[in-house]
């Protein structure tokens, strides 16, 4: 009971990742990313201050100055940069089935920065999640966009940013680390300036859909913490996935995107590594707890 409620957590939070994802492509029609990445970061920040100060969080400590924290939040604003900046130039359905290569980058991660032990299985899995990779860019052919590299490049800071919270001290709360993570993606908004142009005036509904992508992408972020807490993570992660379906249905439904069949064929192979890299990680987990326990 208690997995599964874990996974209905991890599916609400891709849900609510999928729909912020949409909201920011329709806001991309008329918006530039700087307006974008301004008021979702800093509009998040500022609800995350709030929420501090009614639970008494501390989000001013000096552990804050952790080299693992300011290299977290660092990737944070160069991912919010980079994704953002994709979602503006590239179909949703095309980002987001790159994104889902960001586990195997993370495994990737893991082995070369932390010295984590990564066997044959788990490599052949990560290269077959680049080959899928390589088949939704489709280097080489007319219909590549230059553009999708800058979603390869959220993966890559994306998965940095994973592997640092890895190494990262537990005692430093949820709440701290988001409004971080949302000055982050406020202040990228400050690099993009100089390439996508000053704000513009909103009008009413985009100021509407501005502050609904702000309030959904918390609620994300807190269902994935809720997700993680509330179960055996090797379960549940797999089941982030789920985004892919999610964001391809609505890029389909609401955006009028075609599904193409490299993006589709692709994505497959991307998903189906991940999914084996995840029980492969599991199943090595429980081998050591029986050996610890005979030990």
């Amino acid at each position: 009971m208690v997995n599964l409620r874990g996974i209905l957590f991890m599916m609400m939070s891709m849900a609510c990742f999928a729909v912020e994802d949409t909201f920011i492509k329709l806001l991309s029609a008329r918006l530039p990313a700087t307006q974008i990445l301004f008021s979702i970061g800093f509009g998040g920040a500022l609800i995350t201050l709030v929420l501090a100060i009614v639970l008494n969080v501390n989000l001013a400590d000096k552990i804050l100055l952790n080299k693992h924290v300011i290299s977290r939040t660092i990737a944070d604003l160069f991912g919010a940069l980079s994704f953002t900046s994709a979602m503006v130039l590239i179909p949703m359905s095309l980002l987001a089935s790159i994104l889902q290569a960001t586990p195997l980058f993370v495994t990737l991660g893991a082995a070369t920065l932390l010295g984590e032990k990564v066997g044959w299985r788990r490599w052949s899995a990560i290269f077959i999640g680049f080959l899928g990779v390589i088949i939704i860019l489709q280097p080489g052919y007319g219909s590549f966009q230059l553009a999708s590299l800058l979603g390869l490049a959220a993966v890559l800071c994306l998965a940095l940013r994973d592997v640092v919270t890895r190494d990262m001290a537990t005692e430093i709360p949820t709440l701290t680390v988001t409004f971080y993570a949302c000055l982050a993606m406020g202040s990228a908004g400050f690099i993009a300036y100089p390439f996508f142009g000053p704000p513009i005036m909103p009008t009413t509904y985009e100021a509407i859909i501005l502050i609904c992508a702000a309030i959904i992408g918390l609620t994300g972020y807190f269902l994935l913490v809720l997700a993680t807490r509330k179960g055996d993570v090797s379960v549940i992660a797999p089941f982030r996935y789920s985004r892919l379906l999610f964001s391809l249905g609505l890029a389909s439904l609401i955006l009028g995107e075609k599904l193409t069949l490299p993006i589709l064929l692709g994505g497959l192979l991307v998903v189906s590594s991940g999914i084996y890299t995840f029980g492969r990680e599991r199943r090595l987990v429980k081998i050591q707890k029986s050996v610890n326990q005979k030990i």
